[in-house]
């Protein structure tokens, strides 16, 4: 029982000091009356549009994250290192520069990225799936830079702080559209939660269970890859989140496969976290929540490499 609620838990605590930290600490008298006065620009025009982006971009990153694993049953096959978010990224880049929709420019460009993954490594198993998705994100990032290098000083020092990873630019608006992704993935994965439940027990026993296999890794492709495009257009392409959430997920739950859920529930705590963390920083200056993110992820990233080696050595 305490293990399930310790993740709802961690969350409403970071959630609170999210809203009532930074260079101007609230008590909880204050918080409240903050939040009932929506003309309040400390509350909702900076800290609640935060708080509302950190936990939805994690809560779509921990499933993503999540699903992906489930899908190719490989812990490496997440959003951030197969590529999406770097395609998301340069969708971006070019939708700014092009003048189009933003939303649009990166779900096109996290698409064309799982496309081209897919493609590739058609019949070449997970590995190769994973292989083809850091060539691909590497690809996109090399181009994201060359459009940046050549695009107008305002727009290219636009693109620079939502390409570290900042959520300084954080607005309502902004999180309410990623609410509404969210919500409709969410409803999905709640109408086809047997079936995604069934990932990690493999191919064969999907089938024997009836399920529709191309239908199903369609539609898990296709959750990832919205759920990719809306987070990243959000926060920006921060790395790790969706690589972490879902084994530390298991740690906290005692599962043997990652479950959707708590899995973004735990992507929701590290990215609040980290978020907060960047604003404790530096209260005034603009620092990146990905710079936070990225001092967990890669040293997770490197002790999960060096365990898989001692595990085939031994």
């Amino acid at each position: 029982m305490r293990r399930v609620v310790l993740l709802p838990s961690v969350l409403l605590v970071l959630v609170y000091l999210a809203l009532a930290g930074g260079r101007n600490w609230l008590g909880p008298v204050a918080l409240v009356q903050g939040l009932t006065d929506t003309q309040d620009f400390l509350i909702y025009g900076l800290r609640l549009p935060r708080v509302l982006i950190a936990v939805g971009a994690g809560l779509a990153l921990g499933i993503a994250g999540a699903l992906m694993q489930g899908l190719t049953r490989n812990p490496l096959a997440t959003p951030d290192i197969i590529g999406l978010t770097q395609g998301a990224g340069l969708g971006y880049a070019v939708a700014l520069i092009a003048d189009v929709a933003l939303l649009a420019g990166a779900a096109c460009g996290a698409a064309g990225a799982m496309m081209a993954v897919i493609i590739l490594a058609r019949g070449r198993g997970a590995l190769a799936f994973v292989l083809f998705g850091i060539g691909i994100g590497a690809s996109a990032v090399a181009v994201t830079t060359i459009l940046l290098v050549s695009a107008p000083d305002a727009k290219a020092a636009r693109a620079m702080i939502w390409l570290s990873g900042s959520l300084s630019r954080a607005d309502l608006a902004t999180a309410g559209w990623l609410w509404l992704v969210l919500m409709a993935c969410g409803g999905i994965i709640a109408v086809r939660a047997h079936d995604l439940g069934l990932l990690w027990l493999g191919d064969d026993a999907m089938v024997s269970l009836g399920t529709d296999l191309p239908r199903m890794r369609f539609l898990v492709l296709g959750l990832v890859t919205a759920l990719s495009a809306a987070s990243t257009l959000a926060v920006g392409p921060i790395g790790f989140v969706a690589f972490v959430a879902a084994p530390l997920a298991r740690s906290v739950t005692g599962a043997e496969a990652p479950a959707i859920w708590p899995a973004a529930l735990t992507g929701a705590c590290l990215l609040a976290a980290s978020d907060l963390a960047a604003r404790l920083i530096a209260p005034v200056a603009v620092f990146p929540t990905g710079l936070i993110m990225g001092l967990i992820g890669a040293p997770y990233l490197i002790f999960f490499l060096w365990r898989e080696k001692q595990g085939a050595s031994a």
